[in-house]
């Protein structure tokens, strides 16, 4: 019995609060249940600032136009910010055409204003705060009067206008349009039945041209971008256009034109159904394209590489695919290691990676073969001689490694390329001045006292000159041949200046002890003189030998020493400088 007429009551008071609903009202005493009279239209978050839905303005049906007015509009929104309106002669007004955009709650709900331009051109302005709200609709009530006063009104907030702006040379306004900002969304109210404005507008009703109509088909058609069946190979063909090589970093940066084609049986339609278009191309394309990954790629060039391209559709279901300017860099060690006339192979290893499917590339040479060497950009040190496409061999069957690593496998291409260093520029910078010094070493053994010194000295600090400069653009992961040979020079030199004190110390202040019977000997044997140059001893010459043999000593030192360095010097120009 309790039970029973404790639901006789819940049902009674459900019938009273049925036929009594309740309504609940804002600050600007709009209440929802009033908005249901009302048409109305979402801007989305993914809009952003963009005018796309237009309507038109009914300036024969607009009842509430007064005597002294052009147009009298009225909406209700409900956003958090930036509620825009743009006021337009034509559907499609162009950046820098003289529009009134009126934008309520800007700059985070804190300002509004009546701009003359879309984005521009600011002509009012009110700092009233805090105008939107996505909880309560926010009235916003527009005039334009024959003597060009354009008002903005908040009914319920005040009565003076929001905003004015008195125009000379004002505008017809013909269409109207909403819009947010930034990721901002926003539900626009108009033609109410409860205010009365019930026909002051309507959405602009157009006909989809043929290209339209074949976007929304071939969109369809795709079937969300999924992979198209039995596709099991993409054809390529790229044209190169600018190569350079930084061997201290070991990265190759290559920029080049990519084009890319294949089969999709989805993508079919008859050209005579949509105004005889055998292609299309259109920003807005969404179709299946592939993850172009390159495997040995670096900084800005790892994981999926193709950002920016575009798309052509033809009817018989080809896809081709355009990169204008693709920019790789790509890891290449120098294992050369012959500077400065390096002759290196680096590669680019592209694959396709798509959710464990196997897609193999493959480089068509029909379409546009490589192009000669001469029309490719080098901008580094480093010649352009010549290049590959192969494949790359792998027997592996997954794209990534148990550590989520990338790695080639079967399908995967190599574009491999072979340079040379530019060695002519080093040759003439480098190993002239070795010549030069091999000359002074040489001419050093003809002069006496401190010229012979200074001499000596110039080749130390051409030397040690070169060296420092050597340092600046070889490389440094090795030492080439090249530094080698300036490394001997420089041992050369410095025995050259201590000969020459060894020499000076013998001739001026020689020693007072009388020297050994080897000494002797050695000083006296015929041989030894003739193949050194010196003058046999004759009777004279023999006492004065005898007497003076320390002079002796340094003519054997000079002339023995001259010929070991000048062998040394055919040893390094024909194993190390020829070489170079």
């Amino acid at each position: 019995m309790i039970a029973s007429t404790k639901w006789l009551i819940s049902s009674l008071l459900y019938l009273v609060l049925a036929q009594r609903p309740v309504v609940a009202k804002g600050r600007y005493n709009i209440s929802f249940a009033q908005l249901d009279t009302c048409d109305s239209i979402d801007i989305d978050a993914s809009s952003g600032y963009a005018y796309k839905d237009f309507f038109m303005v009914h300036t024969l049906d607009n009842n509430n136009v007064k005597l002294n007015e052009r147009l009298h509009l009225k909406f209700y929104v409900l956003t958090s910010m930036d509620a825009h309106i743009l006021l337009s002669v034509t559907n499609r007004p162009r950046p820098n055409d003289r529009v009134y955009e009126i934008v309520i709650g800007a700059g985070g709900n804190t300002f509004s204003a009546i701009r003359t331009s879309m984005g521009l051109r600011r002509v009012s302005t009110n700092q009233d705060p805090q105008l939107l709200s996505v909880y309560e609709p926010t009235p916003i009530e527009i005039v334009q009067t024959k003597d060009g006063d354009l008002y903005v009104y908040i009914p319920g907030f005040k009565k003076e206008p929001l905003l004015h702006f008195l125009d000379a040379s004002a505008l017809s306004i013909n269409y109207i349009s909403f819009s947010t900002f930034g990721s901002n969304s926003a539900r626009w109210f108009y033609d109410c039945a409860f205010d009365g404005y019930r026909n002051e507008m309507e959405q602009q009703q157009r006909q989809q041209s043929d290209e339209e109509r074949l976007l929304g088909a071939l969109i369809y058609q795709a079937q969300n971008s999924s992979l198209p069946g039995n596709l099991s190979e993409i054809e390529f063909n790229f044209q190169m256009r600018s190569l350079s090589y930084d061997q201290s970093s070991a990265l190759l940066r290559t920029r080049m034109q990519l084009m890319m084609h294949w089969q999709d049986e989805r993508l079919r339609w008859q050209p005579e159904s949509y105004g005889r278009l055998t292609s299309l191309k259109h920003p807005q394309l969404q179709i299946w394209t592939p993850q172009i990954v390159v495997l040995n790629g670096a900084l800005d060039s790892l994981g999926v590489a193709l950002k920016s391209f575009e798309l052509r559709v033809y009817s018989n279901g080809n896809v081709s695919l355009i990169v204008s300017n693709w920019e790789l860099t790509t890891w290449c060690v120098d294992t050369a290691r012959n500077w400065p006339n390096e002759r290196i192979n680096c590669d680019i290893q592209l694959g396709v990676d798509q959710n464990q499917a196997s897609i193999a590339l493959a480089y068509d040479n029909r379409r546009k073969p490589l192009a000669p060497n001469e029309h490719v950009n080098t901008p580094s040190g480093w010649t352009f001689v010549e290049i590959a496409v192969t494949h790359v061999e792998n027997a592996t069957t997954f794209r990534y490694t148990p550590k989520g690593l990338l790695q080639t496998m079967s399908g995967d291409v190599a574009i491999g390329f072979t340079l040379q260093r530019n060695s002519e520029f080093y040759r003439l910078v480098f190993v002239m001045p070795l010549f030069v010094t091999e000359i002074l070493i040489a001419l050093s053994f003809l002069l006496r006292g401190y010229r012979r010194g200074a001499l000596v000295l110039i080749v130390l600090l051409l030397t040690a000159w070169g060296l420092m400069y050597l340092t600046r653009h070889a490389s440094p992961h090795y030492v080439p041949p090249l530094m080698s040979v300036y490394q001997h020079i420089m041992r050369i030199s410095i025995y050259c200046y201590l000969l020459h004190v060894a020499i000076m110390w013998l001739e001026c202040y020689p020693p007072r002890a009388k020297a050994p019977a080897w000494l002797l000997a050695v000083i006296n044997c015929t041989p030894l003189r003739l193949i050194l140059g010196l003058r046999f001893s004759d009777a004279t010459e023999y006492c004065d030998i005898q007497e003076q043999p320390w002079r002796q000593l340094a003519k054997i030192l000079n002339n023995g020493s001259f010929i070991a360095i000048n062998i040394c010097f055919i040893v390094l120009n024909v194993k190390d400088l020829c070489s170079i």
